[in-house]
């Protein structure tokens, strides 16, 4: 099936770096970051687009994030020089619709992501979805829904007229598999309830924290009932913490991460590339280049296809 939309513009600011069937788009980001573009080299732009690699991400905080990328851009340019990339550059986009429009057109040649938003820029641009990643040395994970104990709440059918505290509207376990299990059980959600709006039977309100650590702050200081995060944060939590909690969800687990391909990019780049991601755990300089990308332990040929088929049926119900 194919879902039309149309997106308001929004403003955009970009960071960019030099280093030597298909499914609607989530809301726009309201207040892109107000971050100046950084020019690439002189010799980067004399280069053609298949000599220069573009690796994409999304980020409110793109300084950071260039940061975590800047010792696999350099690690990538300086081994696949055989076929023809001169050049790698990072692009991170305030949002998900930069980002689609960036691997439509080219202008991104490998993004890394979650399930859902690569679900949605593969189905919408045709993309391929070409490794699993181990970010933080994680493989798969999944969402938990959670509770203080003093709220009483030990069930799903106890979150009747909750409020509960959910990531982003393009993250997979702080938004699309809570809200997909939710619906699934029966539960109509109701966006951003104010104190004054009264909620039906079968209603869940639910507000966006903007942040895993903001989802377990505002559960713990009472502001909602209940919140929503995957499950590695959750078994990071202090004991003294996750003591005080209740798991009221667990859902399934799906792929940590997943390397999306663009079309644009040429095809012995494409599996090149590929290769090159796959044996980089095997080697100390490559270990040490994903040790510093958010402690990646590695890639692997992880079924990304089936992972993101399973969470495009759970999002189809939720339509």
């Amino acid at each position: 099936m194919v879902f039309k939309f149309v997106i308001p513009s929004i403003w955009l600011s970009v960071i960019v770096l030099s280093t030597g069937c298909s499914v609607p788009l989530p809301e726009a980001t309201a207040n892109a970051p107000a971050i100046s573009s950084v020019d690439e080299t002189e010799q980067s732009k004399q280069l053609t687009p298949d000599q220069v690699l573009v690796l994409g991400d999304i980020s409110s905080n793109p300084t950071r994030k260039i940061e975590q990328y800047q010792p696999l851009a350099a690690y990538l340019q300086r081994h696949l020089t055989d076929v023809g990339i001169e050049r790698t550059v990072v692009k991170i986009a305030p949002d998900l619709e930069t980002m689609q429009t960036w691997v439509d057109s080219g202008e991104v040649d490998l993004y890394f992501d979650s399930p859902y938003p690569v679900m949605v820029i593969s189905n919408n641009t045709g993309a391929e979805p070409i490794l699993r990643r181990w970010k933080e040395g994680i493989g798969e994970y999944h969402s938990i829904i959670f509770a203080l104990k003093n709220r009483d709440i030990q069930s799903v059918t106890d979150l009747r007229n909750a409020r509960i505290a959910l990531e982003t509207d393009f993250s997979t376990s702080g938004y699309m598999l809570p809200f997909a299990y939710l619906q699934n059980a029966g539960f109509n959600l109701v966006k951003q309830p104010s104190e004054a709006t009264v909620l039906q039977s079968n209603d869940i309100g639910f507000l966006f924290s903007s942040g895993e650590d903001n989802t377990i702050e505002l559960v713990l200081s009472g502001k909602v009932d209940a919140g929503a995060v995957d499950s590695g944060t959750f078994s990071a939590l202090p004991e003294s913490v996750r003591s005080s909690l209740t798991i009221v969800l667990e859902t399934e687990s799906v792929a940590r991460h997943i390397v999306l391909a663009s079309t644009e990019m040429p095809v012995d780049q494409t599996e090149a590339t590929r290769n090159l991601l796959l044996q980089m755990h095997e080697s100390v300089d490559g270990q040490t280049v994903l040790e510093s990308f958010e402690n990646t332990a590695k890639f692997d040929e992880f079924p990304v296809d089936a992972s993101i088929e399973r969470l495009e049926e759970l999002y189809n119900q939720t339509l």
